[in-house]
């Protein structure tokens, strides 16, 4: 009877053992393995504790935090294309989830796991394309270079593009590309845009001329292009104001490139590959986007000006007396509209002898937006005008407005004779929060994110 009681209890034990081995390897028993934010990016050396990591080995290093009583973050890769795909998915759903990545190759499972998404995109994505007012957290500061594969000389215009390679790396470099074409009214036909990865420059053969590119500042990406042996640069010449007309978010600021990489007390051995003149260099943080909350986007996807002069002259700033416009030392109209310095030497900088403005209804662009209530184009701080974005100045009341010249405008359409619009929308200089205020396009028209 005894050994009856000790069969059943072992086929009981026996039995007891396979339901828990079932229960484990059950297919509708998911793994909660990780519970840590997953950061999505498409420029992993920019992220400097970024790598191409499996969801299995983020879930090896949540289990290793979770057992130390740590929570972190990781930072996964996606293609630029991919992310497009990303952002279309938020934009039409208005969520950031695990469902928003599972389709996306390498992230297959994420779905069976306790991950928080957020994405590291581009600010103007974030506001235009996924009109996000939700408060999100900013990464850190980086700039737009300019990569070239020979020096730049002092007559060589960034800006002139037409006919030349121009690399991109990331979807930030893309967009910003896009704007400035359209800022400097390139033919884009012209000019060839090639997408490029770290890969590329292992090849010996010149596969740019320029690559224009975001690096945030002491990331992995910035040591990578220093030590590709090209020559980096900032944007001489360039008008940032071009180019937020239609990319809003970047910062003007100034320096050397040199002082970049050496600012923290690095020397670097081969630092002939830095700029040391002082250029523009835009400022711009990624947005970290964990929530969208949607705003209506109203967005869908002359001669020049002379007059008479006077010889008065005046060094303050006082209006309605003339002086020379570029350099305020010289006293005298044939001095300052002479090519020649007084020694008799050739000038290396424009000058030229205007009337300084006293009032703004002596400036010809003030008032000229009539759609909101504004006083721009007036007479402005030195005694200038002030002209809309695009507009090359002469002087400090003259100016030239055509070809190149044409200034930057919402929604203008000129006539088949060059006519200009009865009423205008012009772009000025960080007119960004006063056209949001008035709910007008902050913006000219809308970038591409999608055809990398």
């Amino acid at each position: 009877m005894n050994s009856v009681y000790i069969s059943l209890i072992l086929i009981l034990i026996i039995a007891v053992v396979i339901i828990i081995k079932s229960i484990r390897i059950s297919p509708n028993n998911k793994e909660h393995f990780i519970s840590k934010q997953i950061i999505i990016t498409d420029n992993l050396l920019n992220v400097k504790d970024a790598s191409e990591k499996t969801l299995a080995e983020i879930a090896a290093n949540a289990a290793n935090a979770a057992n130390a009583g740590e929570a972190g973050e990781e930072y996964m890769f996606v293609d630029s294309r991919n992310l497009a795909t990303i952002i279309d998915d938020v934009k039409r759903t208005n969520i950031i989830d695990k469902n928003t990545i599972k389709n996306i190759k390498g992230f297959e499972g994420i779905e069976d796991t306790d991950a928080n998404i957020q994405l590291l995109i581009d600010p103007y994505i974030n506001y235009y394309v996924l009109n996000n007012k939700a408060a999100n957290s900013t990464y850190k500061e980086g700039i737009f270079v300019c990569v070239s594969n020979k020096v730049l000389r002092k007559e060589d215009c960034v800006w002139d593009i037409e006919g030349k390679v121009i690399a991109y790396m990331s979807m930030s470099d893309y967009l910003f590309i896009q704007a400035f074409i359209k800022g400097y009214n390139l033919n884009s036909n012209n000019i060839y845009l090639k997408k490029i990865t770290e890969r590329d420059f292992e090849n010996t053969e010149k596969i740019f001329d320029y690559l224009f590119t975001y690096v945030v500042l002491n990331s992995e990406y910035m040591n990578f292009i220093f030590f590709q042996r090209y020559y980096i640069n900032g944007f001489k010449d360039v008008d940032i104001h071009r180019i937020k007309a239609y990319y809003p978010f970047i910062k003007e600021n100034y320096n050397t490139i040199k002082y970049y990489y050496t600012k923290d007390g690095d020397t670097k051995n081969n630092d002939l590959y830095l700029s040391t003149e002082t250029s523009l260099l835009p400022i711009m943080r990624y947005d970290i986007v964990s929530a969208v909350e949607n705003f209506v986007s109203r967005l869908e996807m002359p001669v020049d000006y002379l007059e008479a002069v006077k010889e008065d002259y005046d060094k303050s700033d006082k209006g309605g007396f003339y002086g020379c416009y570029g350099n305020g030392e010289i006293t005298n109209k044939f001095e300052c509209d002479s090519y020649y310095n007084i020694d008799g030497t050739p000038k290396n900088y424009y000058s030229f002898w205007d009337k300084k403005c006293e009032t703004d209804e002596e400036c010809p662009y003030f008032k000229s937006n009539t759609n909101y209530p504004n006083n721009r184009g007036g007479c402005i701080k030195g005694n200038y005008c002030e002209f809309p974005v695009g507009v090359k100045r002469l002087g400090f009341t003259k100016y030239t407005d055509v070809n190149l010249n044409t200034p930057l405008c919402h929604n203008c359409e000129y006539d088949e004779n060059g006519k200009k619009p009865e009423k205008p929308d012009y772009v000025f200089e960080n007119d960004f929060d006063e056209r949001e205020k008035n709910n007008l396009n902050t913006i000219i028209s809308l970038l591409d994110y999608r055809d990398l």
